[in-house]
């Protein structure tokens, strides 16, 4: 949308709406995102709530000075109980709904709620109001209440995965100090109270159920503990599963009729969480678990399911786990795009011996290195989506992409430099991880008859930062 277009757009608000929108228009006209730091104070005598917000956004070239924008903030109060308390602003008369929104336009407001009967736990920036970073001191005993709690399910969501990403860091930590490992409890309850809560749907319950990812939580340290972050992660997992192991599988059984195939949102709700508590049962390692996991891979209708039980199988060294693996490409191998998806299940299994079985797979008839999607599906499901292997100690994952780059230098140098790219945050690693990334893209720069294309991303991926 460009300048006169956004223009246009605000003055048909205004003439909508009957108001000043000229502050919003720095939405269009400042660069950056805004940051809104907000701290709370409770005073029980007066029963009062006071809200201070302070909105800043960080200077960017041209612009070193930021005016203050006009931020819509959706917030609620929740009680000790987890109600939303009835919101009533200082000069208001009466309570205006448990949840509302606030109007931010300057660089610091206090807004003062009243009768607020006991100190609240704050529900910010409701249904992602505003796109803007958002700092607020929350203990982790009021994100673990928001998790179990918060009738926001933005917030739910939000205050769960910020609680997981910080205990499992914290994990990591206990673990490169050689402290025993231990899930707090409260998570675990407000994660039994998530999975348990039949007013919920289903594709929000599995959302809310899934932890951090191990990419998402290796971008939040500065240097990558990429063994910690894998062993903690499935230390988390199965102290989930343990915990929940009765909860998981009463889910699994009532959502796991093999109902004819549909693409409706309440089916595709109830296959996520479905599989989602089959995965955690997987962790367990447990024979009742394998078998609903070869029924569901044997009877399911649904492709997801299949695709999903076929990936729990993967990761395992279970006998069945060739056996199915064969089934399915013979069963789909007149399919190129499911056959991706059976290179990338095996590109992606946590197996110590992937990467022999990835080297394998370069020589399967199905497999063509001029085609990008198979080169993406197999070498990039890998080297993008299998950290633990591909940051392998050995520099052995390394190694294996850069002799692909070299290969597809010749067929296909565009693809060649996506690949490339995975070797771009070489810097977020540790010292040794560093000098052997380091080591294959010169390998790769210094190599003869390079394509420009590869030259370019090659040399400036060893300049990044």
């Amino acid at each position: 949308m460009d300048a006169v277009t956004c223009d246009d757009f605000v003055a048909a608000m205004e003439d909508a709406t009957g108001k000043d929108l000229s502050q919003f228009r720095r939405w269009y006209s400042q660069a950056g995102t805004p940051e809104l730091a907000i701290t709370g104070e409770y005073n029980g005598h007066d029963r009062t709530y006071r809200l201070t917000v302070r909105q800043s956004c960080p200077p960017t070239p041209g612009q070193p000075t930021k005016q203050p924008f006009h931020i819509p903030l959706a917030l609620g109060l929740l009680d000790h109980q987890g109600n939303d308390i009835p919101l009533r602003l200082a000069w208001e008369e009466t309570a205006a709904g448990n949840s509302r929104v606030l109007d931010v336009t300057q660089s610091e407001q206090v807004f003062e709620f009243i009768d607020v009967p006991t100190p609240p736990v704050p529900s910010l920036l409701r249904g992602f109001s505003a796109p803007v970073k958002l700092r607020a001191p929350y203990t982790d005993h009021e994100l673990t209440f928001l998790m179990a709690h918060d009738s926001d399910a933005f917030n739910r969501w939000e205050a769960g995965q910020t609680l997981g990403t910080r205990l499992l860091l914290d994990l990591v930590t206990d673990r490169a100090e050689h402290r025993p490992l231990q899930l707090a409890s409260g998570f675990l309850r407000a994660l039994k109270k998530i999975l348990n809560d039949p007013s919920l749907d289903h594709a929000f319950a599995a959302q809310a159920l899934t932890l951090p990812s191990e990419g998402y939580l290796g971008q939040q340290m500065p240097v990558i503990d990429v063994d910690g972050i894998h062993e903690v992660r499935n230390f988390a997992r199965r102290a989930i599963a343990e915990h929940l192991r009765d909860d998981l599988a009463d889910t699994y059984r009532a959502l796991g009729g093999n109902e004819p195939f549909s693409i409706d949102a309440a089916a595709i709700g109830r296959r996520s969480l479905k599989n989602l508590a089959l995965g955690y049962l997987m962790s367990l390692e447990e024979p009742e678990a394998v078998e609903l996991c070869l029924g569901q891979f044997h009877n399911a209708h649904a492709m997801t399911d299949v695709i999903a039980a076929l990936g729990y199988l993967a990761d395992t060294n279970l006998p069945q786990r060739d056996a199915a693996l064969a089934r399915f490409y013979d069963t789909w191998k007149a399919e190129p795009l499911v056959v991706d998806k059976w290179f990338s299940i095996q590109a992606m299994s946590e197996r110590h011996d992937t990467l022999a079985e990835v080297k394998s797979l370069l020589t399967h008839p199905a497999f063509e290195i001029r085609n990008p999607n198979k080169v993406y599906a197999l070498i990039g499901g890998f080297a993008g989506g299998n950290p633990v292997r591909f940051h392998d100690r050995s520099g052995a994952g390394y190694e294996f992409l850069a002799d692909q780059v070299l290969t597809l230098n010749r067929l296909n140098p565009q693809v060649a430099s996506r690949m490339i790219k995975l070797f771009a945050r070489w810097r977020k690693y540790d010292e040794q991880r560093q000098e052997l990334m380091l080591a294959q893209l010169e390998r790769i720069v210094n190599a003869p008859d390079l394509s420009p294309d590869v030259f370019e991303i090659a040399s400036k991926s060893l300049e990044a930062v």
